[in-house]
């Protein structure tokens, strides 16, 4: 199976609580899957990246073991990738003609 990147929103009681800061840090520390962590102290939200080929396996996980201090988690959906039309071309330089200058002129005296 291929694995997939997955990127989670985590919402939680409150980051600015050390106990609560240390609870979630311990809990994403022990799902070697979690490569980021990145925390918002004033949105009380972290941002994590998950490499794995289930993301609601892990997601149930943190869930379970973070009863009473992470509220919600959501799993985010990746940004589509505008696809180029074919129909539509890249914009092309002018063409410059080159004239052929490969004749040589001998002259006789």
């Amino acid at each position: 199976m291929a694995e997939k990147v997955t990127k989670m929103l985590l919402k939680v009681h409150d980051l600015e609580c050390s106990k609560c800061y240390k609870k979630v840090k311990k809990i994403l520390c022990q799902f070697p899957e979690i490569q980021d962590q990145v925390y918002d102290e004033k949105k009380n939200t972290v941002m994590i990246k998950v490499v794995c080929c289930n993301p609601e396996k892990i997601r149930d996980k943190i869930c379970c073991k973070g009863r009473g201090t992470i509220k919600s988690i959501e799993i985010l959906k990746p940004a589509e990738k505008p696809t180029p039309n074919p129909e539509e071309k890249p914009p092309t330089a002018p063409e410059v003609k080159i004239e052929d200058k490969t004749t040589t002129v001998v002259k006789f005296f």
